[in-house]
């Protein structure tokens, strides 16, 4: 794991060990060298002990100086001794300099001290836009402390992101400082649950420290810990075009109109038409639809390059038959329209970019495009040509899905909202008892993103719905996942040979998955983010062997449901001789508003209780 100097993430202030502040370098305390493991974070293989920074911001450039010291607590945590400075090296508009790092051991009660020259340091180009600066630090063990410095300087600096307080590790102590010396004024933004609330109504500061902060790792319910964690933006307040200073609105539309010309001059609808006739329509909209999916995912293929530009024409990309998500968006969008179907193209940022800010129009927000398609009835269908669906079309990657897209057209700017579609999860079970065996006769059917190609065949499974019966059995039988009437279908049999026990325990088949959900935010200011809505239905029918019965605890029975959507039921009944066990759960929307978080948490502990009931068959 190597320490990236990335958007990063945090969330509640403890108190433990005493900071170190205004370090020097090759100095260490008592405290530093005696530090054996991370009081809110026991699991933590490295901590930033403290960390410091700078910017100096010009009219036209920023210089940001960093210094920042590691303890290593395990083996693993050896890899944080493999630096990465990475900058923006097109145009040689940035650069990163000065660089100084020491390892520190205590060798007889004395520190020594190994310094890197020169020579260890390596320029790396990433890629045709980044370049790194990379070095390891040496002689690094169990108990080292690693410390370095350095100095970036930017041309760009209409947008920065400034200052991370929060990284991979957890941190005891970060400070910033800003020395802004530009012309122009700059919004300072502030994100974080502790950073906003330490520093609320204090708009006029120029230094920020947070103290005792957890890795990012630790967040939940957010689409992007990195994007959400406690940090610093500056935003230049105006925005310049060739006609001058505009307003945010004016500013996007001079930004959209921008795109959508360059996008026009890679269109030929005179030879998507030609192309389009060799399309066969289905009988209906969906089938026609998955008949264009199926020409653009046989004819070209994604090379890993997400771009909000187009490179090439359609006539080139089916030619050269690999491009970029906007050259195939491009081509998927025009073979839609030329079969009669209303369709746009969307600016977006995926997930791992993370989310748009309204207020400060720079195409540098967004990293990808995407096709939204109406069908005839009215309902639109959100797709991403260069990741496509061919079996779900109503799917695009989980990835688009973060919040909204600007739509590539003339006039006033449009903003629109990606919503996802309710994945369902169907699970029937059947146990049978004969002398010596215990038989079980699985079906779940699922849909949408509780199934991805990613995943082992034989895992499919196991990451919801578990088995009912407490106990173990050995798979006899297992069928392949396969795709059959608009969901995935997996079946297996199972069976235990075991002697008659005098009681069976049956479990809820949703209580691991549920122990997921914990909330233990003290001062949340963040949206909850679920992964994706969805919908559990999951019965379990079990013949009572004979000599048996079953208890069926009153308590059992439960309905919860809230005014958010959130739907949760539980029933075991006996019917001819069988004992019926139903579960269901509806999740409905992927993402609530942060008022709503103590209705959530009040709701999901229900439910975490109920899932821990269960349901007896034993000898009369």
């Amino acid at each position: 794991m190597k320490f990236k100097l990335t958007l990063l993430f945090a969330l509640t202030t403890f108190l433990s060990f005493g900071q170190t502040k205004d370090f020097k370098f090759g100095k260490v305390s008592e405290q530093e060298i005696n530090l054996k493991e991370v009081s809110f974070e026991k699991d933590a293989d490295a901590v930033i002990l403290s960390e410091e920074g700078k910017i100096d911001l010009t009219p036209s450039n920023y210089y940001l100086t960093v210094k920042r010291r590691i303890k290593i607590l395990t083996e693993k945590g050896i890899d944080e001794a493999n630096i990465e400075l990475s900058y923006y090296s097109k145009n040689k508009n940035e650069s990163v300099s000065s660089i100084k790092a020491n390892t520190i051991n205590i060798e007889n009660g004395q520190p020594v001290i190994s310094t890197i020259t020169d020579k260890d340091i390596f320029d790396v180009q990433v890629n045709e836009l980044y370049s790194a600066k990379r070095f390891a630090l040496p002689n690094v063990k169990v108990g080292s402390i690693i410390e370095y410095s350095y100095t970036k300087s930017s041309e760009h600096n209409f947008s920065i992101d400034a200052w991370n307080f929060q990284h991979e590790l957890p941190t005891l102590y970060s400070e910033f400082k800003l020395n802004n010396q530009a012309y122009n004024n700059f919004s300072i933004i502030t994100i974080g649950d502790n950073l906003n609330t330490k520093y609320k109504g204090k708009s006029s500061a120029t230094t920020w420290a947070l103290t005792n902060i957890e890795s990012y790792n630790k967040l939940k319910y957010v689409y992007n810990p990195q994007d959400q964690s406690e940090r610093i933006k500056l935003q230049a307040d105006n925005y310049h075009t060739e006609g001058g200073k505009k307003n945010t609105m004016a500013a996007w539309k001079s930004l959209i109109l921008d795109i959508y010309n360059d996008y026009s001059t890679y269109r030929n609808s005179s030879a998507i038409k030609d192309i389009a006739q060799t399309i066969p329509d289905g009988k209906n909209d969906v089938e026609t639809l998955k008949n264009i999916v199926d020409y653009v995912d046989n004819n070209v293929k994604w090379n890993n390059f997400y771009s909000i530009f187009p490179r090439q024409s359609n006539k080139t990309l089916l030619k050269e038959k690999l491009g970029t998500t906007a050259d195939i968006n491009l081509l998927l969008n025009e073979l839609f329209i030329a079969k009669g179907f209303d369709s746009y193209l969307v600016l977006y940022s995926t997930r791992k970019h993370g989310q748009l800010m309204f207020g400060y129009p720079f195409i540098n927000q967004f990293n990808s495009v995407a096709t939204v398609v109406k069908q005839k009835n009215g309902q639109s269908i959100i797709l991403d040509a260069a990741q496509l669906n061919k079996e779900q079309i109503e799917f695009a990657p989980i990835g688009v899905f973060n919040y909204y897209g600007l739509v590539i057209q003339k006039g006033e700017p449009n903003f629109v909202k990606l919503n996802q579609k309710l994945s369902t999860y169907e699970s029937a079970s059947n146990y049978h008892f004969t002398d010596n065996k215990l038989i079980l006769n699985r079906k779940d059917n699922f849909d949408g993103y509780f199934y991805d190609e990613d995943i082992k065949d034989e895992n499919a499974l196991k990451r919801y719905v578990t088995e009912t019966v407490d106990m173990q059995l050995d798979v006899e039988k297992e069928d392949k996942v396969v795709y059959d009437k608009n969901m995935y279908t997996k079946s297996y049999k199972a069976t235990s040979n075991t002697i008659k026990s005098p009681f069976y325990t049956l479990i809820n088949p949703l209580r691991e998955f549920l122990k997921q959900y914990t909330f233990e935010d003290k001062n949340r200011q963040r949206k909850i983010e679920f992964l994706f809505p969805y919908l559990f239905n999951i019965q379990t029918k079990i013949k009572i062997p004979e000599g048996y019965t079953a208890v069926i605890n009153e308590t059992f029975k439960a309905h919860h449901k809230i005014d958010l959507g959130l739907e949760y039921y539980q029933e075991a009944k006996i019917k001819d001789n069988v004992l019926i066990l139903v579960i269901q759960f509806l999740l409905p929307e992927g993402v609530y508003e942060v008022d709503k978080y103590t209705e959530l948490k009040q709701f999901f502990e229900k439910v975490k209780i109920e899932s821990t009931k269960e349901v007896l068959i034993k000898k009369k």
